[in-house]
């Protein structure tokens, strides 16, 4: 009876994800039609197509003006965005098969089925990073929650590539925890292309590797980073130099938020000197804690770049509201070993209701946050409350999370 219901409820759980993938290509068709044009696929997207049609530098001002035509109906005028490609042609070139499409209309439809997918994928490789292993009935309801909530959707409808990144940093840790060192050089090579998000990140997975005499992680990061290098240069040898040029014109567009600026506006008077001493007091912390991992096993190290992952946003570090997808590998982290702490049966209805409140509470704060009239408050809010609720979380689980079960009883009793 009991496999029954498991074989049951792996099929309910099948055909609910293809239904809601069915489901989302629906949605994503119906929403390009709502939104025809955007800011973050069509750049990297005509930049290489002018490159591969014409031969033109991607960053140059005949590829900024045919962006420009394209979004705006007419070149852009003095105050507007340029659209000027900023991401380094290393990178560009993984939108090469994307770039052979020549309708924008279809290749963004490709681009978000895409991103939909890895959402999808990147909820279950978070269970298995985390080995996490939630009853059967359970697992729709957090893939749900994952790829519904405010922090999957936001840069799903602004066509984000960040979505793409996390998913990288799931597999690197992944190869890290499966000793496939190489795969996780590779991984973290490409998610270090967003250094806003992932930077911090992986200057301590790669002090921890060195540390570990790991070396296979830092061959097939260096591998990756020369292969896409060398023949970024060899395809087009002056692009860096305009990719900087590129990159300072488009930077002041983007809506960039830091702890610096936010509260500079709340204190004139100091605010930029209690951003100065938090972003020390919070370095210091993260260099504590990542000393601590020196030669851990991986269940430390995993820990500590989760809590580096909550905290990037607190640093100073100019970030966008899409990059907050990398919070599901902390907070997964957080549920998994509260759900095995409390034990029994009924600690799966605590962690739906856990799921649910985080569903709703992300989607209130993000609604409330929008219908404020204040911008300080609502990017104070927005920057602030869920990294420092995901910091509390952690440094609540530390003990249980460094440490393994003291006894066997403590594992017979996590799995009851």
């Amino acid at each position: 009876m009991g496999n029954r219901f498991k074989s049951i409820g792996r099929i309910t759980s099948a055909i609910i994800v293809l239904l809601l993938l069915f489901g989302m290509v629906l949605a994503s068709i119906s929403y390009i039609r709502q939104n025809p044009v955007e800011k973050n696929f069509l750049p990297p997207w005509l930049g290489m197509r002018t490159f591969l049609e014409f031969g033109n530098d991607p960053y140059g001002e005949p590829a900024a003006q045919r962006t420009q035509v394209l979004f705006y109906g007419k070149l852009a005028e003095a105050g507007q965005d340029p659209l000027s490609l900023n991401q380094p042609f290393a990178s560009e070139i993984l939108f090469f098969p994307l770039a052979l499409i020549n309708d924008y209309t279809t290749a963004r439809l490709v681009w978000m089925v895409l991103l939909e997918l890895v959402l999808i994928g990147s909820a279950f490789l978070c269970l298995y990073l985390f080995e996490w292993r939630l009853p059967t009935i359970l697992i729709p309801i957090y893939v749900l929650v994952a790829i519904f909530g405010i922090q999957a959707l936001l840069p799903l409808f602004q066509n984000s590539p960040v979505i793409i990144i996390s998913l990288f940093l799931m597999v690197g840790l992944i190869g890290l925890r499966k000793g496939l060192d190489e795969l996780a050089g590779v991984a973290f090579a490409l998610a270090f292309f967003q250094p806003t998000v992932t930077g911090i990140f992986c200057l301590m997975t790669f002090w921890w590797v060195i540390q570990n005499r790991r070396w296979h992680v830092i061959w097939g990061t260096l591998m990756t980073w020369g292969f896409l290098f060398v023949s970024s240069f060899v395809l087009l040898p002056g692009w860096f130099l305009s990719f900087i040029r590129s990159f300072r014109l488009e930077y002041e567009y983007k809506s960039y938020q830091s702890t610096y600026d936010i509260l500079t506006k709340l204190w004139p008077s100091i605010g930029n000197k209690v951003a100065a001493a938090l972003t020390i007091g919070l370095v210091i912390i993260l260099i504590l804690e990542w000393r601590t991992t020196r030669h851990k096993d991986f269940r430390w190290f995993l820990w500590t770049a989760s809590l580096t992952m909550a905290t990037y946003s607190l640093v100073g570090i100019p970030t966008l509201p899409v990059n907050n997808i990398v919070v599901l590998i902390p907070l997964t982290y957080i549920l998994k070993i509260l759900s095995e702490r409390m034990g029994g049966k009924k600690r799966w209805l605590f962690i739906v209701l856990l799921l649910g409140l985080i569903f709703v509470g992300g989607w209130a704060i993000t609604l409330g946050v929008q219908s404020l009239n204040d911008e300080i408050t609502a990017n104070l809010i927005s920057i602030f409350v869920p990294s420092l609720l995901l910091v509390a979380g952690l440094y609540w689980i530390r003990w249980w999370a460094t440490c393994p079960p003291r006894t066997w009883m403590d594992t017979i009793e996590r799995d009851l």
